[in-house]
C-alpha cells in the first residue's frame, strides 16, 4: 500500500510540477514531454502494481526487481539527456552573448571614429 501511494505521489508530482512550469512559461514543451515520459511509468506502476510482475514475465526477466532497476536506469538516462540539452544550449547562449558584445563594441568604435572625422 505504501509503495502504491509513494509511486502515485511521485508520478503526480513530476507531471504536476512540469505542467505548472509549462503554464508559467518557465519550461519548454519538449522538456514537459520529457518529464511526462519520466513520470508516466511511475503513475502506471502506482495504478497497477502487479504489472511489474506481468511485464517482467513478458520480457522474460527472472526477477521483477530488475524491471524496476531498468525503469530507474531509463529515468536516469532521460535526465542525462535533458541536462545535455541544457548544457549545449547554455554554451550556445554564452557564445551568442559574447558575439553581441564584440559587435556592439565594434559599432561603438565605428561611431566614435565617424564622429571624430565629422569634426
Amino acid at each position: 500500500m505504501i509503495r502504491t501511494i509513494f509511486l502515485l505521489v511521485y508520478g503526480l508530482l513530476l507531471v504536476g510540477l512540469a505542467l505548472r512550469r509549462l503554464r508559467q512559461r518557465r519550461l519548454k514543451e519538449r522538456y514537459f514531454l520529457l518529464f511526462v515520459a519520466v513520470g508516466l511509468p511511475f503513475l502506471l506502476l502506482a495504478i497497477w502494481p502487479d504489472r511489474v510482475v506481468y511485464f517482467s514475465n513478458l520480457l522474460e526477466i527472472e526477477k521483477p526487481t530488475l524491471l524496476v532497476l531498468t525503469l530507474a536506469a531509463f529515468v536516469i538516462l532521460m535526465l542525462f539527456e535533458l541536462l545535455t540539452i541544457v548544457s549545449v544550449q547554455d554554451r550556445k547562449l554564452t557564445t551568442l552573448a559574447q558575439e553581441v558584445a564584440m559587435l556592439s563594441e565594434r559599432l561603438r568604435q565605428a561611431e566614435d571614429e565617424a564622429g571624430v572625422d565629422d569634426e
